[in-house]
């Protein structure tokens, strides 16, 4: 993974050349004394650093669409709702997050998520998505190395799962599938770049993933409430590949309002509705009013 590059090698070419080399080394020892650890390696984030009393049952709601930019149009806008709800799952205690994506063709992805409470380790989960009509689904339960694709997979996409399926009983990962709901969890307070072991079904192994803490950002609503944020970015496991996603993370709520994502020379945006889509009044079948 990336290394955060030390202020202190920035600088080496400014040096004057008639620095000898002890000298040198003397300053770049007392520089690195200084300077916390966390300045130059990524902090290894464990289920403990995990602020998961920030975890509560939510109904939410994401705008996602495709654009080249500014003025440009939107592309493939997708309605992702999703549901986080407190149960019990054949004796232990978890959260449940249920995902279900409509585009202006209807349901493209649905799924069930269950994590243990403990630890958000992933206890099931089981997927469907829909495209250009082919129907995929798939069905794992990591602890026992168990998991099944159904439907019209490439045969690429089969082996990656095929091969995640035992990868992902080596130890404990975060679900990255269920990230706009855990990625907020992390100990952003730290500051620097925090690193996390991710798993998605469909990965043929889980991935360090390194998150930098960029700044704070303050957003302004619609009615008016300020959002105060974590500004975080990533390079998504792939550091110099020229793909980021940044996050806009409200530090009260530890929700993700905004997020970003730039990569093949376009962008991804996600955006949070004020209040979660449901329909009250559905028309009836016949198409007449009552």
């Amino acid at each position: 993974g990336a290394r955060m590059r030390p202020p202190w090698k920035a600088d080496r070419s400014r040096m004057r050349a008639s620095v000898t080399r002890p000298l040198l080394f003397l300053a770049l020892a007392l520089s690195a004394a200084a300077l916390p650890a966390s300045a130059a390696e990524p902090y290894r984030v464990t289920p403990s650093d995990l602020h998961l009393e920030h975890l509560r049952p939510a109904q939410l709601s994401y705008l996602v669409y495709m654009h080249a930019g500014p003025g440009s149009g939107i592309k493939r806008p997708v309605l992702a709702s999703f549901s986080v709800s407190r149960q019990t799952v054949d004796g232990t205690p978890a959260w449940v997050i249920t995902h279900a994506w409509e585009d202006p063709d209807g349901t493209v992805h649905t799924a069930r998520t269950v994590h243990a409470a403990s630890d958000i380790a992933t206890l099931s989960q089981d997927a469907t998505w829909v495209r250009s009509g082919q129907r995929m689904s798939s069905h794992v339960v990591p602890a026992r190395g168990e998991g099944r694709a159904e439907g019209e997979w490439p045969e690429a996409a089969r082996q990656c799962l095929e091969a995640g399926f035992q990868a992902m009983q080596d130890g404990w990962w975060m679900n990255w599938h269920s990230d706009l709901t855990l990625l907020p969890l992390l100990p952003y307070e730290k500051g620097g770049t925090l690193r996390i072991r991710l798993f998605d079904v469909g990965m043929p192994a889980p991935l360090d993933v390194d998150y930098t803490v960029l700044g704070e950002r303050t957003l302004a609503g619609a009615d008016g409430r300020r959002y105060d944020c974590w500004l975080v970015e990533t390079e998504s496991g792939n550091p110099g590949g020229g793909a980021f996603q940044r996050f806009w993370i409200d530090k009260a709520s530890r929700v993700v309002v905004k997020e970003e994502d730039n990569f093949n020379g376009q962008y991804r945006s996600k955006y949070l509705l004020a209040v979660p889509v449901s329909l009250e009044f559905p028309a009836p079948e016949d198409g007449k009013q009552g």
